[in-house]
């Protein structure tokens, strides 16, 4: 007996949806299970129409022109629709107006649209017949332009929309009043590289959740009135640009925010347009002589900068968490991170000297509001950094690519380096700071010594736990009893 076949198709249709993502041939594929399911692959409401997954451009507008007709003749609305694409000549064009206007008149839930045109092509206007479509609830738009009636008449219908990227797309302060009036519902709004606005406002929008603006050239950013405003992330165009105005200061329920490529806020007043902040992402750059930020509400601070320790000041008495990282502005996330109250995360560039321990000892013992009890670091191949020392791997480097170079450096053993970092940092005229756990992970294998990066930490900080974590196996048995005999010395 095939029973396969007698499945509920709501329960076939959830079976290929975990296909999402696959070439479209897996699809065809899983239909040979069954001699239903040939046939209920029609009705999958999952359309993916993305041409990167075909192997040629004539099998692709085939299959979408195929698929197309069979879904609509059911009469049925598409759960999900992505036709992202690559137009070349007009009678690719002819197809995909087409099926895309089939496809809108039966309804679509979540709408993924990206289209490129060749240079001698205009580019590509949704048609519009996408105002209409009553039950769509997700858009994302890519290098496309707004249907014309929007444009002209500010008509918006989209009373189920609840989130709306654009990327790549010009728009302008008429049309971002036509978006947020006209899509009561709207969550998630995210504007990505677009152009054509200055000034970006939002009036008494009851249900909008997140909002971000990424790479655009807005200058002032006024929401009045957005009770529900959780999330906001700025970012700029240009690194270093003039940040805009921002007037956000009424969204009592705003308490995530990520702020990241302007020129670092060089004064307390910065938070004043956050009140109610308790997580706050800030990537900048060292531009003045201090970074100073204050905030009552601040729990979360994940700083992403080449600012020194020396030059950060905080008056965060509520703080928990502290992530500190001037590596490349690599993203951590604080779920990397130990969940513990007073905690800090230090992420360093991957040169730590002396310095580098005497200006982390010195801000843990600022009296900045925040009192640090449990310490993490994670070392991204760190190293004992000096000048000699960087020349020896540099003469090592340049031998191996040119080996008849005449540069010469007098070879200067290591263990020497190590040696005189270690003695300086013993020379550091403060006492070891008390914590309450310490935490070291070391995130790649090429770092150069571990025991003696754990023994430098110990001359600064006094735990009383200390985790040691290592993302790769530590298999050398010389440097296992190197560990082993230090953690032992000092146990006490």
């Amino acid at each position: 007996m095939d029973r396969i076949s007698q499945l509920p198709d709501f329960i076939v249709h959830h079976i290929l949806s975990f296909l999402h993502g696959s070439p479209p041939a897996e699809l065809v594929r899983m239909s040979v299970l069954s001699k239903t399911w040939f046939h209920l692959t029609a009705s999958f409401p999952q359309l993916d129409f993305s041409i990167h997954k075909f192997g040629s451009r004539e099998s692709f507008f085939k299959y979408v022109e195929y698929t197309t007709s069979r879904f609509c003749h059911q009469n049925l609305t598409a759960h999900r629709l992505t036709l992202h694409v690559t137009i070349r000549n007009p009678a690719e064009l002819d197809i995909v107006n087409r099926c895309l206007g089939l496809l809108l008149m039966v309804g679509v839930n979540e709408l993924s649209m990206s289209m490129s045109m060749l240079a001698a092509m205009p580019k590509y206007r949704l048609p519009n017949t996408l105002l209409s479509v009553s039950v769509l609830k997700s858009l994302s738009i890519y290098n496309c332009g707004l249907p014309s009636s929007l444009m002209h008449d500010g008509v918006v219908k989209f009373k189920s929309l609840i989130s709306l990227q654009l990327h790549n797309v010009r728009i302008d302060e008429e049309v971002i009043r036509y978006i947020t009036t006209g899509c009561p519902l709207l969550q998630w709004f995210e504007i990505r590289c677009c152009y054509g606005f200055k000034r970006f406002c939002v009036y008494q929008h009851q249900n909008l959740q997140r909002l971000g603006l990424v790479g655009t050239s807005v200058e002032i950013i006024d929401i009045i009135e957005a009770p529900n405003l959780y999330n906001f992330y700025l970012a700029a165009k240009n690194a270093g640009r003039r940040p805009p105005k921002l007037n956000l200061a009424s969204c009592k329920k705003l308490t995530s925010v990520t702020y990241e490529g302007y020129p670092s806020p060089n004064s307390n007043g910065f938070l004043s347009n956050f009140p109610f902040v308790e997580n706050l992402d800030l990537f900048t750059t060292c531009e003045g002589n201090n970074l100073k930020l204050s905030s009552h509400s601040l729990r979360t601070l994940e700083l992403f900068t080449d600012f020194d320790l020396e030059k950060i000041e905080l008056s965060t008495p509520n703080l928990d968490l502290f992530i500190y990282c001037n590596d490349d502005y690599g993203w951590v996330g604080v779920r990397q991170l130990p969940h513990l109250k007073a905690c800090m995360g230090c992420y360093p560039d991957g040169s730590i000297d002396t310095a580098w321990f005497q200006k982390l000892r010195l801000f843990l013992d600022k009296k900045n509001g925040f009192k640090a009890s449990n310490l993490y670091i994670c070392t991204d191949q760190v190293r004992f950094f000096n000048q000699t020392v960087y020349l020896l791997h540099y003469r090592e480097h340049l031998y191996k690519n040119n080996p008849n170079s005449k540069l010469y450096i007098p070879p200067i053993p290591f263990v020497l380096q190590k040696f005189i970092v270690l003695e300086n940092i013993k020379e550091i005229e403060l006492p070891p700071f008390e914590l309450e756990h310490l935490e070291l992970h070391f995130e790649h294998e090429e770092s150069l010594d571990h025991a003696a990066f754990v023994d430098a930490v110990l001359c600064c900080f006094r735990p009383r736990f200390l985790t040691l974590r290592s993302s790769f196996p530590l298999t050398d048995s010389e440097e296992q009893s190197a560990l082993v005999k230090i953690l032992f010395a000092r146990r006490s």
